[in-house]
This record gives C-alpha cells, sequence and structure tokens, in this order.
C-alpha cells in the first residue's frame, strides 16, 4: 500500500496564496542519476517522447509514489486524483560557451536558451483547450532529477497569478526563482500560473519532467492534515497582492464548507464597476466580495453579465508574431474572449459560481442566452456551484445539440464539475462519443482542440459523474477498441474501468494494456 505524508495547515496556506510548492521527493540518489542518464539518451535518440516519457522510464512512479509527492497531491487534490495522460520532458541545454557571461535578471521576460532546448523561457500561462479556474482542480508537478541552481535554469513561476487572467511587466520583478534545487526536487504548482524557463550558464543540461495531475472529486472535507479552523492568512506568502477575501474561499472550497454565511451588503455596484479590470487586486477583491454578499448581489451580477451579449466575444483576437517569434494578440488582452487554448470566463462568473445554490436558479435563465459567450459563462458559474447546481443538469444536456461545438466542450467541462444527477445528461454522451469529427463540427481545428477535445471533455465527465460502472462500461469498452481514439481519451476510460469496472471491463483493460505495453528491455542500446 502506497503511503503518504499530507501537507499541514501552513502549507496549505501557502499553496493558496502563492500557487506553487517546493518539495523533496526523498528517494535515494542513485534513482535520480539512473533518470538522469535515461533522460539524456531520450534527448538524445528519442526527442518526441511526448506523454510516453513515463512508461519509457518507469523510475519515475517512484518519484510520484513517494509519501512526500504523493501526499502533497493529496492534500490538494484529493486522495482520488488521477495522473493526467499528459506529460513531458523538457530539456533546457547549455547556451554556448560565448554567450554563458550573460548577466539578466531573474524576472527577464524570454531569455536565451540553448540549441535542442524544449518549453518557454517566456512567461506564460499553459493552454490546454478549456476554461481557465480559481478553484484548484489540476496541478503540475516539476520534477528536477539532478541538482539545478540557478545558473542551471529552473522554472521560475510568478506567485498568486493563478488567479490573474494576464500577468504584465508589472508583475515580472515578483517572480520567485528557486536557488538550489537538489537531485529529486519538485515544484508543485497550480496549473494556470504563470511560469517560465531560464538561460542554462553552465555545460551540462538541465533535466526536467512535467506531469499533470487532476481532481476527481469536488472537495467533501479537509484532505490535508488540519483543515477544522477558519482562515487565517499565512506567515509568510510571496505574490505582490493580498487577496484575504479570494484565499478565504479557497479555503473554505477545500474544505467542503458549503453552507457558510454570507458577509453583510456593500456597494453592490461599486464592486460591480471593478469587475473586469486591468487592476488584478481590484477584480479579485471585487469578484470574492460579491460572492460573499448572498441574495443582494445575485441579480445585480446577472444584470452587468447580460451586458456582453452581442459584443462578437467568441471570436478570438487576432495574432501577429512579433520580433522575436512569438504570436501576441492584437487589441485588448484584457478583454475575455473564446480562445481555441484557453479561455477565461468574465468575473461576474466566477463571483455567481461563489454564491451557491443562490444563483442556480438565474443561471440556468442563462441558459436561454442566443450568445454563446453567455451560456458559457453560465455553464462555467453552474460547474463551479458544484453539486448544489444538480437541477439544471437537463437544460445543460439538451444544450449538448447545440450548433456551437465550443458551448458544447464548455457544457462537458460545467457537468465533470458539477459531478452529480448526470443521468440524464447520458444520452447525449453517448451520442457525442459516437459521432464522427465532421458530424462534431470540429474537423478543421487542430486534433488537440478539436474532436478529440469533445471526446476526451464527455470522458472527463464519466470519470467525475456518479454513473455506477454498470451504466458506463460498454461505452467505454468501445472506445478501447475504436481505431481513431486519442490516448488521452483511452487513458481515462483505463482509469474508469479501473475504478468502477466489473470483471468484463477489467479484462478488457489489461486486455488493452497488454497490447500496448512498451518492451523496455529492448531499448536504450540493451
Amino acid at each position: 500500500m502506497i503511503t503518504s505524508i499530507k501537507l499541514n495547515d501552513e502549507q496549505m496556506r501557502r499553496f493558496v496564496c502563492d500557487g506553487f510548492l517546493v518539495l523533496d521527493s526523498i528517494q535515494d540518489e542513485t534513482l535520480h542519476q539512473g533518470i538522469v542518464d535515461k533522460l539524456q539518451y531520450l534527448n538524445k535518440h528519442e526527442p518526441e517522447i511526448g506523454n510516453n516519457v513515463l512508461p519509457r522510464i518507469s523510475e519515475l512512479n517512484c518519484v510520484l509514489d513517494s509519501p512526500q509527492i504523493r501526499g502533497a497531491i493529496e492534500s490538494i487534490l484529493g486522495r482520488d486524483f488521477m495522473l493526467h495522460p499528459h506529460r513531458l520532458s523538457t530539456p533546457g541545454e547549455p547556451l554556448p560557451e560565448g554567450a554563458r557571461e550573460l548577466q539578466l535578471g531573474h524576472d527577464v521576460n524570454g531569455p536565451p536558451v540553448g540549441h535542442g532546448s524544449k518549453g518557454f523561457t517566456m512567461w506564460h500561462k499553459d493552454k490546454l483547450g478549456r476554461a481557465r479556474y480559481h478553484t484548484p482542480r489540476f496541478l503540475y508537478l516539476f520534477y528536477f532529477p539532478q541538482d539545478t541552481p540557478i545558473d542551471r535554469g529552473p522554472t521560475r513561476v510568478i506567485p498568486g497569478s493563478q488567479y490573474y487572467d494576464h500577468s504584465t511587466e508589472a508583475d515580472y520583478p515578483f517572480a520567485f526563482v528557486p536557488e538550489n534545487l537538489k537531485a529529486g526536487s519538485c515544484m508543485l504548482t497550480a496549473i494556470d500560473i504563470d511560469h517560465a524557463g531560464m538561460s542554462n550558464l553552465t555545460d551540462q543540461t538541465r533535466n526536467m519532467v512535467k506531469f499533470n495531475f487532476m481532481r476527481t472529486q469536488n472537495p467533501t472535507g479537509p484532505s490535508w492534515e488540519g483543515g477544522l479552523s477558519n482562515w487565517r492568512n499565512p506567515e509568510k506568502y510571496l505574490g505582490r497582492y493580498k487577496h484575504e477575501a479570494l484565499w478565504s474561499f479557497m479555503w473554505d472550497w477545500l474544505r467542503g464548507h458549503k453552507d457558510k454565511g454570507f458577509c453583510p451588503s456593500v456597494d453592490v455596484e461599486k464592486c460591480i464597476s471593478g469587475l473586469n479590470s486591468a487592476d488584478q487586486q481590484q477584480r479579485l477583491h471585487c469578484i470574492y466580495t460579491l460572492g460573499a454578499m448572498g441574495e443582494p448581489a445575485v441579480e445585480p451580477l446577472i444584470a452587468s453579465l447580460q451586458k456582453f451579449e452581442g459584443r462578437n466575444l467568441m471570436q478570438p483576437l487576432d495574432l501577429l508574431r512579433n520580433t522575436e517569434g512569438v504570436f501576441e494578440p492584437v487589441g485588448d488582452i484584457f478583454e475575455r474572449r473564446w480562445g481555441i487554448g484557453a479561455y477565461t470566463v468574465q468575473d461576474e462568473a466566477f463571483a455567481l459560481g461563489c454564491l451557491g445554490s443562490l444563483a442556480v436558479d438565474s443561471l440556468i435563465g442563462l441558459l436561454n442566452s442566443r450568445d454563446s459567450w453567455i451560456v458559457i459563462n453560465a455553464a462555467f458559474a453552474l460547474g463551479e456551484i458544484g453539486s448544489a447546481a444538480a437541477s439544471s443538469v437537463p437544460i445543460l444536456a439538451s444544450l449538448l445539440r447545440e450548433s456551437d461545438p465550443h458551448v458544447v466542450k464548455a457544457i462537458l467541462e460545467a457537468l465533470a464539475c458539477i459531478g452529480c444527477n448526470t443521468a440524464p445528461a447520458l444520452p447525449e454522451l453517448t451520442r457525442l462519443l459516437y459521432s464522427t469529427p465532421s458530424e462534431l463540427g470540429l474537423n478543421d481545428d487542430p486534433q488537440y482542440f478539436g474532436a478529440d477535445s469533445i471526446h476526451y471533455n464527455v470522458v472527463y465527465v464519466l470519470l467525475l459523474s456518479d454513473l455506477t460502472g454498470k451504466e458506463v462500461e460498454p461505452l467505454l469498452i468501445d472506445l478501447l477498441k475504436a481505431p481513431t481514439t486519442s490516448g488521452r481519451v483511452c487513458a481515462l476510460s483505463l482509469e474508469i474501468l479501473v475504478r468502477k469496472g466489473s470483471e468484463v471491463g477489467l479484462r478488457h483493460a489489461v486486455m488493452y494494456l497488454q497490447a500496448h505495453r512498451w518492451d523496455a528491455t529492448v531499448s536504450m542500446g540493451r
């Protein structure tokens, strides 16, 4: 049985504020050196190994299963978390010898990298084809198998930026750069935190493997050692701003406190006017002040959200390549719009999600809007409300026949986050799984964010749902047999069969894995 060492209250408070923790996997040095040796071989001979880095180097499982690492992930995502099928080796190669005397600030945007490096040194949030959440539903784990001082180029993060819609140059000086990561160190981060690589000024490769983890249940109680008392600020936090209303909400969400009292009303209109601002401190204060206000905030927030109808916000900003070869948006980067890579909803949707059951009926009313952006925002808020929004599932399910496939993707995310009363949606979920790319209307999109993402989101709903194994098993077995099913879809299907499957379902899971087994004995020159 795998053991785990859970986080304590102070560590959890630091994570809520800063969005990251530096951890030690506390494994034998020979394990890490063996992983380095194999990564070096892959970098040279199999540089496009991608998601297969884990079966290729099975010793990485020892790091992921170490009590310190597993316990930290359980503490934030719950004990039923899942290792996402996306993982990646991102080597940072040394700069040419004559360029290693660079004197760059640790907050610099886009420092140079050596030939053969992977990853980005420009500040960015990753784009994974979904909405961005404030609530911790996903995590990154950055694993460094060798000693990684600053000169070797560790990963940097901007503390607290997991809550920002955009970071700017004014945020860069607040970057956190780990000074002396020893072999086996890991950075556990919120998935939407702004991060970047650095120049490698040494003569050795900086190896790093990135893993992605996902929550499979809404929290019903603390999953760390503590969580019994109300929020208080940590002894130290590293972010630029103090966001006590936000932090308190996240703390209560993580410990499953749904029936909390509401604060007395303040100036509602003043708070409404501060939403969607480029001022991150202001907008976050207004979101979570309104979200703690209760009934008086519901209708003003609904009315404010409706003002975005008819603004063509489903049309992404145009992109132009800058002098450094990077595509940048043309227009107001703080205007919320749908995007194929990722999107941030209006601040009103975040606030309505905080209000819980009080906002459900009004949000269901918004689902009738003819503007897809309004429907997406309403669906997002219902998903954030969770099980208290179970009554919205039938109408959300009916909208899965919506002509705009991007609305379909957003509704599927909402159904997954609600996580209950899923049975009314099962007929439509089944139809989507058996639909071809052309039938889904996404055949012209890149595969990762196109038809595959709808199939993936359907299985994501099934994974987080209250449906029994018996209800979904035939679907999952068919997916394992389908020649067009992607690896991401198969990975989630296997996970459900392992968690909920009958003897027949488990047999099909094993058969699939037997056929896809990676034989490591014929690799690396052996």
